[in-house]
């Protein structure tokens, strides 16, 4: 497993008001998904962590959580080209990323 990040700071995002209801359940999918491409990745089931990747990348888009669709993106493609190396350590950066993330709405 990849060495954990060590920064532990809080990451202050903004969204609009409007994207409550969204980001709360956007924030736990991806407790869930991170879990899941775990487990996926050490089975090398790249279609479906590609496809999880992608999922989060359209979902953080249509609610302006920009990072996570960076993010999102990056697993897509590590997935595609089945680089369980890269793979592994974009997980680890998203489940710190979203251990850290807190939301403010305006």
């Amino acid at each position: 497993m990849p060495e954990p990040v060590k920064d532990t700071g809080k990451i202050t995002v903004t969204v609009e008001a409007q994207y409550k209801d969204r980001v709360a359940k956007f924030l736990n999918s991806r407790k869930r998904d991170i879990a899941e491409m775990r487990d996926e990745v050490g089975k090398g089931q790249y279609p479906s962590v590609k496809m999880t990747g992608g999922m989060i990348k359209k979902a953080a888009e249509g609610i302006g959580l920009t990072k996570f669709q960076e993010m999102g993106e990056a697993i897509e493609t590590a997935a595609n080209l089945k680089d369980s190396g890269k793979v592994k350590i974009l997980i680890e950066e998203l489940a710190d990323y979203l251990s850290r993330v807190e939301i403010v709405y305006s």
